[in-house]
């Protein structure tokens, strides 16, 4: 499968948005990205970090919640689109060529 032709932060936004509550764990934004972008199910290994290191340092997205269960054990945050990631993600999305257009779509 050919890589798509989407940055990691679209790859990232389009996953939060596709969530009904707008906020995914770090594990369900690379599950959506695996099932609905073929290339991440036998792409080389890194692709994750680089998920991890978009939310982590891109203003577009911030962590919406921390849970701490018993005996210091934590529960993975949640992650969402900051006004300014809905804003740069509805910008990156209309100047896309067609053809990643229609790959979205396909997705």
């Amino acid at each position: 499968w050919p890589c798509p032709p989407l940055s990691y932060c679209i790859l990232i936004a389009l996953a939060l948005c596709s969530s009904p509550s707008g906020s995914l764990t770090v594990r369900q934004i690379c599950q959506f990205t695996r099932q609905h972008f073929p290339f991440f199910q036998t792409a080389p290994k890194g692709w994750k970090n680089t998920i991890r290191r978009n939310l982590c340092f891109s203003s577009c997205f911030e962590k919406a919640t921390s849970f701490a269960c018993g005996e210091g054990n934590r529960k993975p945050c949640l992650w969402k689109l900051t006004p300014e990631g809905h804003r740069r993600f509805q910008e990156e999305a209309q100047a896309l060529p067609k053809e990643a257009l229609d790959l979205v779509h396909q997705s």
